[in-house]
């Protein structure tokens, strides 16, 4: 059975200072890739479906200082639709040793200029972020796991597709796969705050292989594992399907598949639109 409804039926000496100024500057620089040079990818949306945390692909670099590897990058942040405020874009530095970031606020870029920075960044600026949408990004960020950034090498294996205020969805880096009309794909949908099974078992995420049908517009689940987080182990809760085809997706039979329409708007829609691409990366 499926675990859960993918479809209906149908992740202060002087050389301080002058070190600083160095980096102050570099974050500059770097910032001289106009805004407008490359497409916002969303990370983060609400219930609705708009994206309160995006960022830009050709802002990011990564630099060293006082022995710390950083990097830097443009980020808009929107916030709720209750509020009056517009908008921002924020340069972040972020120090992936300690997971700690700073903000500084930027002016829109003009015509075909850059976004500048409000203030400099110093070493002491760097905190800790706020545990949720701003933490995992920096995770995201700093272990390679962001989709369009090559600046940091993958550690976990998996690839930040796009997140909720519930879920957050990752695909397996290198597991998708086409054949024929097809897409496969090994993926990970986290629980944020955890959720139950219909029994009342208690998951903390999901590994799937989805199936999508480009041709029909249909999406299928071939294998599902429902787990919960003991300790630092996946403790398997629940499963469907073979799980050999996790590893290798190609093992996939397709005539024993259920196809249905995924919900319009969610996370396996807007996956599966994504993976039918011609330029997603496919093995």
């Amino acid at each position: 059975m499926v675990v859960v409804p993918m479809y209906a039926s149908k992740r202060s000496s002087t050389r301080t200072c002058r070190t600083k100024r160095l980096i102050v500057m570099f974050a500059l620089a770097v910032h001289a890739v106009p805004a407008s040079a490359a497409s916002l990818v969303p990370f983060a949306q609400d219930d609705t479906g708009r994206p309160v945390l995006e960022f830009y692909p050709a802002t990011v670099a990564k630099f060293g200082a006082q022995g710390r590897d950083l990097v830097s990058l443009t980020i808009r942040e929107t916030p709720p639709e209750s509020t009056a405020r517009a908008p921002i874009d924020l340069t972040l530095i972020v120090d992936c040793q300690s997971r700690q970031l700073a903000a500084s606020q930027s002016i829109p870029a003009a015509k075909d200029g850059p976004p500048t920075t409000v203030s400099a960044f110093k070493f002491s600026d760097l905190k800790p972020p706020k545990g949720g949408m701003y933490e995992r990004f920096v995770v995201a960020l700093c272990d390679g796991e962001l989709l369009a950034v090559q600046v940091l090498p993958a550690k976990s294996g998996w690839k930040h597709f796009l997140e909720g205020t519930r879920r957050a969805l990752y695909v397996a880096s290198d597991s998708t796969r086409k054949i024929g009309t097809y897409r496969v794909a090994s993926v990970r949908l986290y629980e944020l705050g955890g959720a139950q099974l219909p029994d009342g078992r208690h998951i903390d995420a999901r590994d799937a292989v989805w199936v999508i049908d480009c041709e029909r517009k249909l999406g299928a689940v071939a294998y599902e594992r429902a787990f919960a987080r003991v300790g630092d182990k996946n403790q398997t809760v629940e499963s469907m399907g073979d799980e050999k085809t996790f590893a290798n997706p190609s093992l996939v039979e397709m005539d024993k598949l259920t196809f249905g329409q995924p919900v319009p708007g969610s996370m396996q829609a807007r996956f599966g639109e994504a993976l039918c691409l011609e330029n997603w990366n496919l093995q």
